[in-house]
């Protein structure tokens, strides 16, 4: 009796019609959340689609983010691209500049203050990261010279905000995989570069002796007498091949920094030098700025010639926590032996050297 009482509901014209605009909306409303929150958007609408899903999927937060303002011209080397948070604060961001002067500008802005980099990339990843994130420089010998004869160059440059204390494997593969196209499409004739699947490096100390092309040269200098009693160790922080290289001096026992020597190679880094030697030295008026001085924690050495370019170095040595440091006159033939060691690696012209004299610091 019941079964033969239930009536089966079929839906009228005007109900059809409210349920289909429903689901509309549902799927439509679904469809346009997409770009908020799935890396695949990202990786095909920003950077020129030379970005990898899976890498964005790893460094990108799960929250709504919009594209940011893109500007690029590959064929001639040039991109502005990233992801920034629904506030405007940016998630990730990136450039790629061909330009020698735009080059010479991004990589400079790095190197207002004595800044030694940051993270070793693994072998064939020319660059270094640094405060303000990574750094890829590429040689492009197709490109030729440019008005002042100088070697043209690529430089990508990526940052985020998950970069403010570690690197991870994804972060570099994005600035790799953008450093690659970039330069396949400007036509820069550089070797394409590794995928790393490995986070970058934190280097740890090392015997002199395995120091490499970097370090190995302090196997053969003549250095003061270990603080704690044990072998004194090295950290090699960047490809000796980097166009900022660094090298530690480590405390065997400690693990202390005691010194730190680094080499700037290019004429971007004229400035920046001129710079670094500003914020350490305080030379008296009138005395001629030309790129070697010594003060008791910093000496420098320059004016050697690289391909045709800017070649500097120079050395560090400032108090620990409890007051120890090499002296200026330790420092100093250590700077000399890591200079001319340099200088023929790379088939640098000879480089000019600090005198004896001790100037005051800057700091």
């Amino acid at each position: 009796m019941a079964a033969a009482g239930w009536r089966k509901w079929v839906p009228g014209r005007r109900a059809v019609v409210v349920l289909v605009v429903v689901l509309a909306v549902l799927a439509g409303g679904g469809y346009a959340a997409k770009p908020l929150w799935q890396p695949w958007w990202y990786a095909t609408n920003v950077c020129a689609g030379l970005l990898s899903a899976d890498d964005l999927a790893e460094v990108l937060p799960t929250k709504q983010l919009q594209a940011a303002e893109e500007e690029a011209d590959l064929a001639h080397g040039r991109m502005k691209c990233g992801v920034n948070t629904s506030d405007h604060e940016f998630s990730l961001m990136a450039r790629v500049e061909s330009d020698p002067g735009e080059v010479d500008r991004l990589l400079s802005g790095e190197f207002t203050i004595p800044t030694p980099p940051r993270f070793v990339f693994p072998a064939g990843i020319p660059g270094f990261h640094a405060g303000l994130g990574h750094y890829l420089v590429q040689e492009c010998p197709d490109l030729g010279r440019d008005s002042l004869g100088r070697n043209r160059r690529l430089v990508t440059w990526v940052n985020g905000k998950w970069d403010e204390k570690h690197g991870t494997p994804a972060t570099l593969r994005i600035a790799v995989s953008l450093a690659n196209g970039a330069a396949e499409k400007a036509g820069c004739g550089a070797p394409r570069l590794p995928l790393p699947q490995r986070a970058v490096l934190r280097p740890t100390a090392v015997p002199l002796e395995k120091g490499g092309a970097g370090c190995g040269w302090l196997a053969r200098a003549r250095l003061p007498e270990k603080p704690g009693g044990k072998h004194w160790r090295v950290i090699a922080r960047t490809d000796p091949h980097a166009a900022v290289t660094s090298c530690a001096l480590v405390d065997g026992t400690s693990g202390a920094e005691y010194a730190e020597f680094s080499g700037w190679y290019g004429d971007w880094t004229d400035k920046s030098f001129d710079t670094l030697i500003g914020a350490n030295v305080r030379l008296p008026r009138g005395f001629p700025d030309d790129g070697q001085v010594m003060t008791e924690h910093f000496g420098t050495a320059a004016l050697a010639r690289c391909e045709g370019e800017s070649a500097h170095w120079e050395a560090s040595s400032y108090p620990d926590s409890a007051g120890r440091s090499l002296a200026g006159r330790e420092l100093r033939p250590l700077l000399v032996a890591f200079a001319r060691d340099q200088a023929e690696r790379r088939g640098c012209g000879r480089p000019a050297l600090p005198g004896q004299r001790i100037f005051p610091s800057g700091r």
